[in-house]
């Protein structure tokens, strides 16, 4: 089995692609993994980059992911070293596991990644971010920037933050997550809507033979499963998603532990042991938001990437790798057009289609854990009609999904 960071086809070689010169100064909402990736891709150029974040200090939180073929092969386009960190901090994922809440098994069979190039990764959400901000200079990076207000005109785009501080720039890049400010003034949209799911994610230092090495491993009952993941060096990443039609919110970390524990308190003991070791202050909280279906990314001097332009449930696994996937097309486009309208129009006509069939398809597998004799054919949402990429089986999507052709977008 032979995993390939990149082949030829997929590399974004700059020094073989015309410098753009329209861009002097771009400017990001949002320090996580989609505005590094694109900061880390824009700098490449040549490009002056800042991003700007509402928090004030970067902090380990408790959650894992998972990057799959597509992610990781735009993630590798972006910059090889990354992967190469990534893979020898995390785990290279071979095997899936589904077990009843008690343990008894249900499904077990071997990753089939051969064909995709690239392998299942599983890290820590910490480690990634750590891995890709340490690609960029500390002084492009500045925290404590929530973003209220940008006014733009041919030329440029003004920026005003709460700190009261304000800037210029040639290109605003929003990729500050669900609840995006830039995409809310952009295109006078309000937050998205709870979603009918919570989750709460942790990660642990632990070992039981019901987690073995490189495995994900699910334990289900209709309507709520735990996701387990080795995210390497003796971690654990854990994630519980279940359906909740009403939104409590936890009012302090230990609420939010217990409340887990409580959901699982006839589950299989090991599990009930991670969570009770999980320190509660690691513990995240979020509810899931209903999607957001946008047929425009782009206006003027202002675009989207990540959870902004393509609100994802964790459902399929796919809002990180997705953002890779933008930063990598985004970055690419900018290179390859002389003038911002035409890169911004080729950066949208090249991933809005795939990015909404995926939110489809994320949709359809929240529907699946309610239900799970629903096939992908008879799946219907109020939300508008789903594409037919979305209704196909299970295989197809998978080989449509995670054998992203970089090189077809350019």
């Amino acid at each position: 089995m032979t995993f390939n960071t990149q082949s030829e086809s997929q590399q974004i070689d700059t020094n073989q692609k015309p410098k753009q010169t329209y861009l002097k100064k771009v400017g990001i909402i949002g320090a996580g993994p989609s505005g590094l990736a694109t900061a880390i891709a824009l700098r490449q150029q040549g490009i002056e980059v800042h991003i700007y974040e509402r928090a004030t200090a970067f902090r380990p939180i408790g959650a894992g992911v998972t990057l799959s073929p597509n992610g990781v092969r735009s993630l590798a386009a972006i910059d090889t070293d990354i992967v190469q960190q990534l893979k020898q901090q995390g785990s290279q994922l071979n095997r899936f596991r589904i077990r009843t809440a008690r343990g008894w098994p249900i499904l077990n069979q071997p990753v089939q990644d051969d064909e995709y190039d690239q392998p299942f990764l599983a890290v820590r959400w910490f480690s990634l971010q750590e891995t890709m901000r340490a690609k960029l200079p500390l002084e492009i990076l500045h925290l404590n920037h929530r973003l209220i207000q940008f006014e733009q005109n041919h030329q440029s785009v003004n920026l005003s933050f709460d700190n009261g501080a304000t800037t210029t720039v040639d290109l605003l890049i929003g990729a500050d997550g669900i609840r995006s400010a830039v995409r809310k003034q952009l295109f006078g949209l309000e937050d998205p809507a709870y979603g009918g799911w919570m989750t709460w994610r942790g990660v642990q230092k632990y070992q039981h033979r019901l987690l073995p090495p490189n495995h994900t491993t699910i334990f289900a009952k209709r309507g709520k499963s735990l996701i387990l993941l080795d995210t390497g060096k003796g971690y654990v990443s854990w994630a519980l998603e279940m359906a909740a039609p009403t939104l409590h919110r936890s009012k302090y970390p230990k609420e939010a532990k217990a409340r887990v524990l409580q959901e699982l308190s006839k589950w299989h003991p090991a599990l009930r042991e991670l969570i009770d070791l999980t320190d509660a202050d690691t513990i995240v909280e979020r509810p899931v938001c209903k999607p957001i279906i946008l047929s425009q990314w782009s206006d003027g001097r202002v675009t989207l990437v990540g959870d902004a332009a393509h609100p994802m449930a964790p459902f399929l696994g796919q809002g990180t790798n997705t953002t890779f996937e933008d930063a990598w097309a985004l970055s690419a486009s900018l290179s390859l057009e002389d003038k911002l309208e035409t890169a911004l129009e080729h950066y949208e006509t090249s991933r809005i289609e795939r990015a909404n069939t995926i939110q489809y398809r994320t949709m359809f597998s929240a529907a699946q854990m309610l239900n799970p004799f629903l096939r992908p054919q008879w799946f219907k949402t109020s939300l508008g009609e789903v594409p037919e990429q979305a209704k196909v089986s299970e295989k197809t999507f998978s080989d449509w999904l995670y054998q992203y052709d970089l090189a077809s977008q350019t």
